[in-house]
């Protein structure tokens, strides 16, 4: 819906305001009933409204939000109103009277004609925001999609998720916290919303790439405030660092503490730490622990050298060493571009007394991969990173294969976290967080694998505990021992 809040200048809201009288509306309440007359004009100052062409759910053609003009069709055309306006949740409307209005703009000539030209904006992109709602049903319907559907159930499920956070801070205002069964119940909401946008959204969708997009900023909108108050959320949203996994965002994510502003803040903050791939996030810390104890255990007390490219917080290296009995045999290189992470990291490796045993080394990794950099390293036994490839297309993860091999000793390996495309929590990454990562299946790479120096297919494929992130290792050959006569 078009708002009338947007076009309306501010002296005629204001008398619209001091004349008219607000009325609050139930959820279910019906506002205007198809087939009545009606003599008031109505603006949606809060709240949600769904137009139905007849009494029961099947027949909704739209929805109304705040600054919503209602009612216009029975009140100048002084007939009866062609749709049911319901509320979806408790709203607040303005009502302006037929007798008060008609009285302002007999005698107001200015008034009326910057009202007249508000009112024409407004209902003419209504109109042809309902004539290209029309040309696309006819048009999906002809293409045998189930496009108003597929749209219909999306539109539910994020009204229903609005609602279900309107009861919780509500239920907050009163007990003065969120209990853990009401937060549970919410949270599986939010889980069933986030599968079902998977579904709709996703690259399976049946839906028209425009009408997904459509419908992702629909989405994005509905959640955006809710974003705000939170902590960790917003960081992925707002990017401070220039993207949404930088040190800080990676840490907290470990600290898994629900922080924000407000009574929702840290609710919502707790809701997108537990989604699936903050869950992944932490799980793979172990995962990329528990490899370098085990290369430094295969090595069988010789010292150890690994990588690790965009190293962020560098937590599992961190855990690594307080792993091992003998720390010296751990010898650790931490790249990043970042220098506030390289900072954060040599204060913690200043505190846990490893300076010796950890290199940061601040470098451009892409100017790196592409040979722009006169960065000299000693042959590696490991090098890995957990979410860098995330963010490079094949080409760029080709010229890091191409590094990593020229940088590995004989017999060394390197390891490439990489989210794959089953993450349920993708489209919301995409539209809500704008968090636009490249998820790579087993087979993408195989294929980058094989395309690189290494010339073969992973050696091994893991998944974390989630199986959202996965990680593909490759070996690099042992050079060949002398021929034997």
């Amino acid at each position: 819906m078009v708002s009338l809040l947007e076009v309306l200048p501010e002296y005629v809201l204001h008398w619209l305001v001091q004349n008219g009288t607000e009325r609050r509306v139930q959820e279910g309440e019906i506002l205007l009933a198809a087939g009545a007359a009606n003599s008031s004009l109505f603006i949606v100052l809060d709240g949600l409204f769904v137009a139905r062409l007849h009494d029961h759910a099947e027949s909704e053609t739209d929805h109304a939000g705040a600054g919503s003009l209602l009612g216009e069709s029975s009140y100048f055309g002084e007939g009866t109103e062609p749709v049911t306006y319901a509320a979806v949740e408790p709203s607040l409307v303005l009502e302006i009277t037929r007798a008060r209005f008609e009285d302002k703009l007999a005698f107001d000539h200015g008034y009326a004609a910057d009202l007249f030209r508000a009112l024409l904006r407004t209902m003419s992109r209504k109109l042809h925001h309902a004539t290209v709602k029309r040309v696309s049903a006819l048009r999906d319907h002809h293409d045998g999609l189930p496009v108003a559907h597929e749209v219909r159930r999306t539109s539910e499920a994020i009204d229903r998720f609005k609602r279900s956070i309107v009861a919780l801070d509500k239920e907050a205002m009163k007990a003065g916290a969120v209990e853990e069964d009401k937060y549970q119940h919410f949270f599986g909401g939010a889980t069933e919303m986030m599968y079902l946008c998977h579904g709709i959204l996703g690259e399976g969708s049946p839906l028209p790439e425009a009408t997904r997009l459509q419908l992702g900023a629909r989405l994005q909108a509905e959640m955006l405030p809710y974003i705000l108050t939170t902590e960790t959320a917003d960081r992925f949203y707002s990017k401070p660092r220039g993207y949404a996994g930088d040190y800080v965002a990676i840490h907290r994510i470990y600290q898994n503490q629900p922080g924000g502003s407000s009574r929702l803040g840290p609710v919502m903050d707790r809701m997108f730490l537990e989604m699936p791939p903050s869950l992944a996030v932490r799980n793979r810390r172990k995962l990329i622990a528990d490899e370098i104890v085990a290369a430094v255990k295969e090595r069988g007390g010789k010292p150890v050298r690994v990588l690790c490219l965009a190293s962020g917080p560098a937590t599992e290296v961190f855990d690594a060493f307080a792993a091992l009995e003998d720390r010296t045999l751990l010898k650790a290189t931490l790249m990043d571009i970042d220098l506030q992470a390289l900072a954060f990291v040599d204060d913690l490796r200043t505190r846990h007394r490893l300076t010796a045993q950890i290199t940061l080394v601040n470098e451009n990794l892409i100017a790196l991969f592409l040979g722009r950099s006169s960065l000299r390293l000693e042959p590696q036994d490991l090098i890995y990173s957990i979410g860098l490839i995330d963010y490079l297309n094949d080409k760029l993860v080709g010229k890091l294969l191409q590094f990593a091999y020229q940088n590995l000793a004989p017999g060394g390996k390197v390891l490439l976290g990489n989210f794959h495309p089953k993450n349920p929590a993708k489209e919301f990454m995409d539209f809500v967080l704008e968090w636009n990562l490249i998820h790579r299946t087993e087979d993408d790479m195989h294929r980058l694998f094989r395309e690189s120096p290494f010339a073969k297919d992973c050696s091994r494929i893991q998944f974390e505990a989630e199986g959202v992130n996965l990680f593909a290792e490759c070996l690099k050959e042992q050079a060949a021992g002398p021929v034997q006569a």
